[in-house]
């Protein structure tokens, strides 16, 4: 499993990267993680989660995931984007999770079409 959580300022963006299975047993602390990157950021800030390599989660994930988007809420966050790739379960997933906090993401392919949503050269 391998977990990449960055805050870049300058952009005022969390990008997340999930690849293989997270494991149950470091769910709250990748959370945790992701929580204390996205302090560093201005409200309004937009996420960027990469998925294409994940693996979907357990219950612990889950429950860990909604805990981090309620985070996004509490700190205002502006636009989501998700990139799924041909993760197709994961997506599936992480998108009912997601509904259920009535957080709705785009969804992009790449990194750099995400990036292009956000800087505004998509529609």
């Amino acid at each position: 499993m391998v977990v990449d959580v960055q805050a870049n300022v300058g952009k005022n963006r969390l990008f997340i990267r999930i690849e293989g299975r997270l494991d149950d047993a470091q769910a709250r602390s990748i959370a945790d993680a992701i929580i204390k990157e996205m302090d560093r950021l201005r409200p309004g800030f937009d996420v960027v989660s990469d998925l294409t390599q994940a693996e979907p989660l357990g219950p612990e994930g889950s429950a860990q995931l909604k805990r981090v988007l309620e985070a996004q809420r509490e700190r205002k966050y502006g636009r989501a984007v998700r990139i799924v790739g041909r993760s197709t379960q994961t997506a599936l997933q992480f998108a009912r999770d997601s509904k259920e906090m009535q957080h709705e993401p785009h969804l992009a392919f790449s990194l750099e079409e995400a990036e292009r949503l956000l800087d505004g050269l998509l529609p």
